[in-house]
């Protein structure tokens, strides 16, 4: 099955919206005085809950779809990796 347009666009929408959480929480992190680690956890969880849902839809995306999922794929890695390492 192939996944749809729509479908696609809101799997993005959602992922860019963890990223974009995730990476403020990094951000917080950073600071002198760090924000809520719980808040930090979460965002992580949240960021390898919407991969693994990338994951399954990269595999009915057509040629085209896939190859923007992969990118986005690898931004999720990218922060992930981040976080990780805390830079």
């Amino acid at each position: 099955m192939m996944a749809n347009y729509n479908q696609m666009e809101e799997l993005i929408a959602e992922i860019r919206t963890v990223m974009d959480d995730a990476q403020a929480q990094l951000d917080d992190a950073r600071r002198v005085n760090p924000g809520s680690p719980g808040d930090f956890l979460e965002a992580q969880q949240h960021l390898e809950e919407v991969h693994l849902e990338l994951e399954k839809i990269i595999q009915s995306a057509n040629p085209e779809q896939r190859d923007q999922l992969l990118r986005v794929e690898q931004q999720i890695h990218q922060l992930q990796n981040r976080m990780i390492l805390g830079i």
